[in-house]
């Protein structure tokens, strides 16, 4: 699995949270928390990174407007 890693502006994290409100935001965010945590405990910390990645992501485009 290639990744590329890169800072997000608003606009962009505008379209990661696809207009979900934030609670909604938070349980995606959960579920890629738990997958970025398996990932981690199996030894693949470069999709353990980028799915925490994603959280944070899903988490600043619902919940910080």
């Amino acid at each position: 699995m290639i990744s590329e890693l890169r800072e997000l502006n608003d606009t962009e994290l505008d379209l990661v949270a696809g207009g979900m409100d934030c609670k909604s935001s938070m349980a995606v965010a959960q579920v890629y928390i738990l997958t970025a945590e398996a990932l981690g405990a199996l030894g693949n910390s470069a999709g353990s990174a980028a799915f925490s990645g994603r959280a944070q992501g899903v988490l600043e485009g619902g919940c910080h407007k």
